[in-house]
């Protein structure tokens, strides 16, 4: 069991300055506050020019992937960044495309309606949905209702998160599992199950806000199955399945395929855990501190000497934008744990170099990568102004 959330508490003036030094101790210590000052302007000014790529991109239309393909985490990730922006043109234009080709409205299957195509391609047939899409567009949607006062996007968000929950099923110990897809051609729930598709503090922030102590429960239902995943140092196993309950003595169906952990799921779990525990968050801040340069995308965990360790030291594995935002996502909801010279240390050092170099590149996650970015920027520039979810600290519930 991790312990309970601290309550964040900003550094003093003088503890600040004394990190500050120490982290920019060959380059002297002059002036923090400038160092500071500097790094926010560089980040400010990047942040600005992806903002206005990303409003340019979609303006010409669907963001296609390499694969021909459009996603809608992509557009997902979007409309959340843009939320945080207070950009209201480039969330109605993002959500317009979701509406038009993502979201399930006249169909015929009561299972169906309301949930997200996980991928579109003009001509071809819709297989399935995807339940983080589907849980992450009602997400946007509550966010826009909570920044804007829509009552439709406040309407909306019930009923996309209400397809979500049917992606869903409690188990007998009384844990909520979200399943991956519900498969439009057989009209059946994946086998399957990511650890990773679970997001109780969406359910949670929804539930806060419209007073549903239904909401609530499964909430807190779907956080103690998240919880069930993780292993250490921040790290969570990848899957479930509770058929290996009877194969091997002593599995509690968690697992991770060939014993791979991939950072982005873990900083997902984490993210998504942040109103129930702060601990993984804080963990694995405290890895990627401990283990910087040598930060890799990809783990092997041996479940006999219970050790996780990078799976390759190549460059392939290093980890890239969307991780690299995460991490700062997570930091700015814990600062009093990373500290703010972390923080100021990592955008300088990880974050505006990254954004630098690829200023002229157009990737093809781009708009799955920059959103998140953009998001994480935005709360480490002006967290006074983008305030934590509703329901992440209080609840009447």
């Amino acid at each position: 069991m991790w312990p309970a959330p601290s309550v964040p508490r900003p550094p003093s003036t003088l503890a600040t300055t004394v990190l500050l030094c120490a982290a920019v101790l060959l380059g002297g210590c002059t002036s923090p506050a400038s160092d500071a000052e500097t790094v926010s302007e560089e980040l400010e000014q990047l942040a600005s020019s992806y903002e206005v790529r990303l409003a340019d991109g979609l303006e010409t239309g669907l963001p296609v992937r390499d694969d021909g393909f459009a996603y809608a985490v992509d557009l997902g990730n979007t409309m959340s960044a843009a939320v945080a922006l207070g950009n209201r043109s480039l969330f109605d234009r993002a959500y317009g495309m979701i509406r038009a080709h993502f979201l399930r409205v006249d169909t015929g299957d009561p299972r169906a309606r309301h949930t997200v195509l996980w991928r579109y391609k003009p001509g071809t047939a819709p297989d399935a949905s995807g339940s983080k899409e589907t849980g992450l567009l009602a997400d946007a949607l509550w966010e826009a209702y909570e920044r804007w006062g829509n009552p439709e996007h406040r309407r909306m968000a019930t009923k996309v998160l209400d397809a979500y929950l049917r992606h869903g099923y409690w188990e007998t110990d009384r844990r909520f599992v979200v399943k991956n897809y519900y498969n439009y051609g057989t009209q059946t729930l994946s086998e399957n199950t990511w650890v990773l598709n679970q997001m109780p503090h969406t359910v949670r922030k929804i539930a806060c806000g419209t007073q549903d102590a239904s909401l609530f429960r499964r909430a807190n239902a779907m956080a103690r199955f998240a919880e069930g995943a993780y292993l250490k140092k921040g790290f969570s196993r990848e899957m479930y399945d509770k058929g290996i309950e009877t194969v091997f003595d002593g599995a509690d169906g968690y697992y991770s395929p060939n014993g791979l952990l991939k950072l982005q799921s873990s900083l997902e779990i984490a993210k998504a855990l942040l109103p129930f525990t702060l601990a993984p968050a804080r963990e694995v801040i405290g890895f990627i501190r401990a283990s910087y340069p040598d930060v890799s995308s990809a783990y092997y965990y041996n479940p006999r000497s219970k050790a996780i360790a990078p799976l390759a030291e190549t460059s392939e594995q290093t980890y890239g934008l969307s991780e690299k935002a995460l991490v700062l996502l997570l930091a700015t909801r814990v600062r009093d744990s990373p500290g703010e010279a972390f923080l100021q240390d990592f955008v300088d050092r990880e974050i505006v170099p990254e954004l630098k170099r690829r200023r002229d590149e157009s990737s093809s996650p781009f708009y799955f990568d920059v959103p998140l970015m953009l998001e994480a920027a935005q709360r480490y520039l002006r967290p006074d102004q983008v305030p934590a979810p509703p329901g992440e600290s209080e609840c009447t519930l």
